[in-house]
C-alpha cells in the first residue's frame, strides 16, 4: 500500500489523541459517559486538525500518501470522521446525568453554546461540501473556507468548557496546544498566506493553440525556470479580466522549464470562459509541480493507459526525448474530436521502434478493457484520466496479475 505513511500518520495522531484523554486526569471525578464523551469529542477537534493540515499541500504529505488526489481522499474521510465524532459528542454530553453536571460559570454557559454553533456550522459546510459537483467551484472554495468558523468555535468550547484544565502543560494540555495552533494556523494560511507564498513561477500566455472544438494548449513563457519531471502537474491562476483567479491543477504536457506546455479541455465554467476568450500576453502565476507519475523509475517494459486529456502527462516525456524503453499506449477517446496530439502519436509510433500506440474510440469501437490482459512480467504500469475509469482498469489489472504495481493520476470531472 502506498499511502502506508500517510495512514500510519493519521493513525498515529488519532490514537495519541483518544489515549491522551483516557489517561488524562478530570479537574474532579465525572461520570464514564461524560469521560467518553470527552473522549470523543477530542478527537473529533484532532480529526479537523488532522484536515486542515492536508490541505496545505504540503510535499511531505504528497510523498507520504503517494500523490495529492490520495492526500484529498483521506482529507475528505477525516472530515466525515470528524463530524461524526462532534454529533456523537455532541449526543453523550445530552446523556450526561444532572449529578455530574458541576455549577457553570458564564464563561463556561458561553463556550458550551459556542460548541452548538460550531456542530451546526460543522454539519451545515460539510454537507455542503460533499454536494460539490452542484456549485461552481469558487462558491465551493468559499464555503470550504468558513470552516474555518466552527473550527475556531469547537476549540474554544473545548478549552472553556471541558472538565479537564487544558491550559496546563500536562501531556494532554501540550498535545491539545500544539495541534490546535497548527491546525488554526494551516487554516488560516490557506485562507490568507497560501496564494502569495506558494505561486512563485509568474510569467505569461506566450501563444494560443486550439486544438479542437472544446481543447487549447497554452505556451507559458516564466520569468524563471520551473524545474519538473515528465508527468507531473502544477497549480495555475490566469489573471484576465472576466476570468476566475482561483488556482485550477494542469497536467504539464510539454517544455523546457522556462516555456511549460498546458493542454485544457473545456469541461466546465473556468475551462470553458479560458477556452472561450484567454488571451495572448495574459499574466500568469504558478504552484508545483505536484504528481507521483515516475516514467524514469518504471521499468524498460511499460505500459500506458490515458482517458482523453488524460494524454497530457504522457507527451511531456515523449516530447522531451526519443524513446529508449518498450512502451505501448492505450489511447481511449469519445470521437475524434476527443483525440487529441492524435497525429503526433502515430507519426512517434511510426519512427520509434519501441513504441506502440492503440487507439480505442468508444463511438466505434467496444470500451477499452484489461479484463483478459496478461501483464508481461517486469512491466511498469502508468495511467492518467478520471477516476472512475482508472479505479476500474487498475482492479482488472490486479485480478489476474496480483503483484504488479499501477501507478495512475486521477482527476475528478466538476
Amino acid at each position: 500500500m502506498k499511502s502506508i505513511k500517510g495512514i500510519l500518520f493519521i493513525i498515529l495522531i488519532m490514537s495519541s489523541s483518544a489515549l491522551l484523554w483516557y489517561f488524562a486526569t478530570p479537574i474532579e471525578p465525572i461520570q464514564a459517559v461524560n469521560r467518553l464523551s470527552h473522549i470523543i469529542g477530542g478527537m473529533a477537534i484532532t480529526g479537523f486538525f488532522l484536515v486542515f493540515l492536508l490541505a496545505t499541500r504540503m510535499k511531505i504529505f504528497e510523498r507520504w500518501f503517494h500523490g495529492l488526489e490520495n492526500v484529498y481522499f483521506y482529507h475528505k474521510y477525516l472530515a466525515i470522521l470528524s463530524l461524526v465524532l462532534v454529533v456523537i459528542h455532541g449526543q453523550l454530553q445530552g446523556l450526561v446525568p444532572h449529578l455530574d453536571k458541576v455549577q457553570r460559570t458564564s464563561l463556561s454557559e458561553f463556550a458550551k453554546e459556542l460548541g452548538s454553533l460550531g456542530q451546526y456550522g460543522f454539519i451545515a459546510l460539510i454537507v455542503i461540501a460533499l454536494f460539490a459537483k452542484f456549485l461552481k467551484y469558487e462558491h465551493w472554495r468559499i464555503f470550504h473556507r468558513l470552516m474555518l468558523i466552527p473550527y475556531t468555535f469547537g476549540i474554544y468550547h473545548a478549552y472553556f468548557s471541558s472538565r479537564y484544565d487544558l491550559l496546563q502543560p500536562t501531556p494532554l494540555g501540550i498535545f491539545t496546544a500544539i495541534t490546535a495552533t497548527i491546525g488554526f494556523m494551516s487554516a488560516l494560511y490557506m485562507l490568507t498566506m497560501y496564494q502569495d507564498m506558494f505561486f512563485k513561477y509568474n510569467g505569461n500566455i506566450t501563444r494560443i493553440k486550439k486544438l479542437g472544438s472544446n481543447v487549447i494548449e497554452l505556451e507559458l513563457t516564466l520569468d524563471k525556470k520551473l524545474p519538473f519531471r515528465h508527468g507531473q502537474f502544477i497549480f495555475i491562476k490566469i489573471l484576465q479580466d472576466g476570468i476566475e483567479k482561483a488556482p485550477h491543477p494542469f497536467s504539464i504536457s510539454g517544455g523546457d522549464g522556462k516555456k511549460i506546455f498546458v493542454t485544457i479541455k473545456a469541461i466546465g465554467d473556468f475551462t470553458k470562459k479560458v477556452y472561450d476568450s484567454v488571451q495572448l500576453n495574459t499574466p500568469v502565476t504558478l504552484d508545483g509541480p505536484y504528481g507521483h507519475l515516475n516514467f524514469e523509475n518504471g521499468t524498460q517494459q511499460q505500459v500506458w493507459i490515458a482517458g482523453g486529456i488524460g494524454i497530457t502527462p504522457f507527451l511531456s516525456y515523449l516530447q522531451s526525448q526519443p524513446v529508449n524503453r518498450d512502451i505501448e499506449l492505450f489511447y481511449t477517446y469519445h470521437g475524434q474530436n476527443n483525440a487529441i496530439y492524435k497525429d503526433f502519436l502515430q507519426e512517434y509510433a511510426e519512427t520509434n521502434q519501441q513504441f506502440k500506440v492503440n487507439f480505442i474510440d468508444t463511438t466505434k469501437m467496444d470500451r477499452l478493457s484489461f479484463k483478459n490482459f496478461a501483464v508481461p512480467p517486469q512491466t511498469s504500469i502508468f495511467m492518467c484520466g478520471p477516476e472512475k475509469m482508472l479505479k476500474h482498469f487498475a482492479k482488472q489489472l490486479k485480478s489476474r496479475n496480483k503483484d504488479i504495481s499501477v501507478d495512475f493520476e486521477a482527476f475528478k470531472f466538476k
